[in-house]
């Protein structure tokens, strides 16, 4: 075989390798959760999480297999994760039938990893590929169950449509946002109907936003509880005034015994900032990012300066 040969046969292979065609291909995502000890594992979940919030597809969360059946061309091989992308037709359980989906294989195309819809929109399509879906499989799986598929399919997907690139707390925040603001625009649309004979009405929406917010409150309240450390015996706690929580940062801190970690920094209306560097700082912040915009009040042990360090917050 002499060059030319060769050549033409190498490019022959190229052009094989880079139009690649799957049709009917079918992959069956079983429930693995009886038999794993750790949920990053659990293929299951991430699965009925990822197509609810990325394809708006909210499925029975019952053990029953996931069926897909995908149809479409190569796009492209990431060598990084050294797996093979493809833009296709996705049929999920034969009932749902959804057009311009890229899909993540490994294994010769046998084993799918993540999907994600294509956006009309170059931004938006590299931020739905680079976002990630973990938070939220960890806060349903973990969480107590406080949101259900059906929300994640009816409420998150749609401003994940909207901005892909959303890390999932500024998410949560933004579907929260919405809620609220379309619970005040009923709100505002019953109470112009009312008369003095429907009174009664009005005081059913009154009670229903009062209860909407204490049982927000409560579940925060409860997660903020968690962090709360008592003061070591013998020390003196100091509390300061209530101020509005306008950020939360991780940054490096030093410590005596622990070397350098991720302490956590409070940034307060009125420009003031206290540090924490006690450990597991971004589960600590996870929590504390959702007292953002309210007010709070912190306190510290010993003598702790109260004006540089905290020891817990508390919402008020």
């Amino acid at each position: 075989m002499n060059y030319v040969q060769l050549a033409s046969v190498h490019m022959k292979c190229i052009s094989n390798c880079m139009i690649k065609t799957l049709t009917n291909q079918k992959f069956l995502v079983t429930d693995n959760r009886s038999s794993i000890n750790n949920w990053r594992k659990d293929k299951y979940t991430k699965f009925l999480v990822t197509i609810a919030l990325r394809l708006g597809i909210a499925l029975d969360d019952n053990g029953s297999d996931i069926d897909l059946n995908f149809s479409g061309n190569f796009s492209e091989h990431n060598g990084y994760h050294e797996s093979d992308n493809y833009i296709g037709t996705l049929i999920i359980n034969n009932e749902h039938t959804i057009e311009n989906v890229k899909i993540c294989t490994r294994k010769d195309s046998s084993r799918i990893e993540t999907l994600w819809p294509i956006h009309n929109n170059d931004n938006k399509n590299e931020q739905a590929k680079n976002n990630s879906t973990s938070d939220f499989i960890e806060y349903y799986i973990n969480g107590e169950r406080l949101f259900t598929i059906n929300d994640i399919a009816t409420y998150y997907h749609p401003v994940f449509l909207e901005k892909p690139g959303l890390e999932p707390i500024a998410l949560e925040k933004e579907v929260c946002a919405r809620k609220e603001e379309a619970l005040r625009r009923l709100y505002a649309k019953k109470t112009s109907e009312l008369t003095s004979e429907n009174k009664s009405l009005k005081d059913a929406f009154d009670s229903q936003i009062r209860q909407n917010t204490e049982e927000n409150n409560t579940m925060l309240e409860k997660e903020v509880t968690s962090l709360i450390q008592p003061a070591e015996y013998g020390k003196t706690v100091t509390s300061r005034p209530k101020k509005i929580l306008k950020n939360v940062t991780l940054e490096p801190m030093s410590t005596q015994k622990r070397g350098e970690v991720e302490g956590v920094v409070l940034h307060f209306d009125d420009g003031t900032t206290l540090s924490n560097n006690w450990s597991n700082g971004p589960d600590r912040k996870k929590i504390i990012d959702k007292l953002i915009g309210r007010e709070v009040v912190t306190d510290v042990w010993g003598s702790y300066s109260d004006s540089k360090w905290f020891a817990n917050v508390y919402l008020k």
